[in-house]
């Protein structure tokens, strides 16, 4: 499932894009030695509509023993449920940990709260293996009005899932047709190929079913090969979606900018490390078509 969607009168909000850092460079005068720092991934803050993922805490075991009735406790203080572990927040934050549950009162329609349940059925260093399951319940008596299975989503290996975010920004489909979004971030581990992406979907509630309506489309990407040293080259994309009005449908198009920045650096003749660097933007219309977003294999994440 990868994009990172905001309509064009949002534009304030930020994304937590990816963002790869320039090579620093300095070179002492009396000793020919680069000193350098090293290429970091790193995001640029969360807009408002990623804020309080949350911000219900307080409720969240409530919230669960609701829905999953039948889960028991764990040693460790977590919850078993059909062998899958659930991990409660302990606080308002999440603490860094992205297989934690999270929370929280969707501004479009406050009479409703969002939570996401990672399932987890392996944890390890070396690879984890889960599901999220995706509930709409009632702010006011916390009965559980949807639900859905995300399978496989929090699974990983070599690209670990790093951080699992609620995306309220309004994705007004229609009229009276809101969506929200779910964001999952991961990166990867290796210095000499830097690599991290964001990836979004949407969900709409049609009746008494939550319905995916945007599948997996990267949002933002930073990757690159190097000698850990100078020489490489480096790409950042990023890509924004503005809801627009259809020409067919009653349902919205969603238009994706794209924007991608290109850095080659070389060592120059005077042991400097040099960079030329390239922008290019394109854009892309999608159509719903009775079921959801097509979305091009180009901005897709790729497992």
């Amino acid at each position: 499932m990868r994009l990172a969607l905001v309509r064009s009168v949002c534009c304030r909000s930020r994304f937590a894009w990816l963002v790869l850092l320039r090579i620093n460079m300095k070179r002492f005068s009396n000793v020919r030695t680069l000193f350098f720092a090293p290429i970091v991934l790193i995001g640029l803050g969360a807009p408002a509509g990623l804020a309080g993922q949350n911000e219900c805490a307080g409720r969240t075991a409530d919230i669960i023993r609701r829905a999953y009735p039948s889960a028991t406790n764990a040693d460790d203080g977590t919850l078993l449920f059909e062998g899958a572990t659930l991990t409660l927040a302990k606080g308002d934050g999440v603490d860094g940990d992205p297989h934690a549950v999270i929370c929280r009162v969707w501004p479009a329609q406050p009479q409703l709260t969002l939570i996401a349940v990672p399932l987890m059925t392996e944890q390890s260093d070396s690879e984890n293996e889960g599901d999220i399951e995706l509930l709409v319940v009632d702010s006011t008596n916390l009965q559980v009005r949807q639900r859905l299975r995300l399978d496989g989503l929090m699974s990983d290996d070599a690209f670990r899932v790093r951080s699992v975010a609620f995306d309220t920004a309004r994705y007004q489909l229609a009229p009276k047709r809101t969506a929200f979004g779910l964001r999952v971030s991961r990166d990867g581990s290796s210095r000499a190929n830097p690599f991290g992406e964001t990836t979004l979907w949407l969900f709409s509630i049609e009746g008494d079913r939550l319905k995916p309506v945007l599948d997996n489309i990267v949002v933002g990407e930073s990757q690159g090969e190097w000698d850990t040293v100078c020489a490489g080259e480096f790409s950042e994309t990023t890509r924004t979606l503005s809801m627009v009005p259809s020409a067919k449908d009653t349902i919205a198009d969603i238009v994706v900018t794209e924007k991608t920045r290109t850095s080659v650096n070389t060592v120059g003749t005077d042991n400097g490390c040099k960079s030329e660097d390239e922008t290019t933007t394109r854009k892309y219309r999608l159509r719903y078509d009775g079921s959801g977003y097509g979305v091009p294999k180009d901005l897709k994440r790729v497992d």
